[in-house]
């Protein structure tokens, strides 16, 4: 699909240039080239149509016949008829995926909490007054963290169904971060643990991206994050 929309977007870049030539009459060259720009802008409304497929199914004969009427020049709907038609998908569609990320907040706070209520339960797990839940897997030696300094890790982050969202250990490469400009539950749990040291954390939402999606991450998500603590930069006086 990359391959056809590059295609496309070639056969775009190509339309939209003023081009003064000698006006093309090979006639087998003419149906090739329309037949691979007709593929061309099929494969696009096909990605078009199958991205929403799960919301609505759209009528594709309705989708050609507004084509051939376009290039034919006999429309019957006017620029603003058709302005204000793909508005109201535009809004119905947002209305649905408004709905979906509200009902997905809602199933992330509830099996979180459950989550969380059942971890809390298993050995060595501790409970901090803010609500962050640790296991501190290795202790590690020298200085900790403060939150003006600088720490560099390693860490894998995951949903509470095992879903990695992010992971250093797997890009091969540790990362180097301000503590305190970093969400709640990683400035108060690397605090934990010294240099070397190694921690589980399981932060509900009000410690991590609270009612916010972020990315992959829905609303009210309770998060994991295993994190190792190879280094701590302290702060420049």
């Amino acid at each position: 699909m990359k391959k056809l929309s590059s295609v496309a977007l070639l056969v775009t870049t190509l339309f939209s240039a003023n081009l003064m030539a000698q006006q093309i009459t090979d006639k087998t060259f003419i149906d090739d080239s329309s037949y691979a720009l007709g593929v061309a802008m099929g494969k696009q409304l096909e990605d078009m149509v199958d991205s929403q497929k799960d919301v609505i199914q759209f009528d594709t004969s309705r989708i050609l016949a507004g084509v051939e009427d376009s290039l034919q020049g006999k429309v019957s709907l006017s620029d603003q008829e058709v302005g204000e038609r793909l508005q109201a998908l535009t809004n119905r569609l947002a209305e649905i995926e408004q709905a979906k990320l509200e009902k997905a907040a809602i199933e992330a706070k509830q099996q979180g909490d459950e989550y969380r209520a059942n971890y809390a339960k298993q050995k060595d797990v501790k409970q901090t007054a803010s609500g962050l839940l640790y296991k501190i897997e290795k202790q590690g030696e020298g200085i900790s963290a403060k939150p003006e300094d600088t720490v560099k890790v390693h860490y894998v982050g995951k949903l509470i169904d095992g879903t990695e969202f992010d992971s250093s250990v797997k890009r091969g490469q540790p990362v180097e971060f301000k503590l305190d400009q970093l969400i709640p539950g990683w400035v108060e749990g690397i605090q934990l643990i010294k240099k070397g040291g190694k921690i589980e954390l399981v932060l509900p939402p009000e410690l991590a991206y609270g009612d916010q999606a972020t990315g992959n991450i829905p609303a009210n998500s309770t998060l994991i994050f295993d994190i190792e603590l190879l280094d701590v930069i302290p702060a420049k006086k």
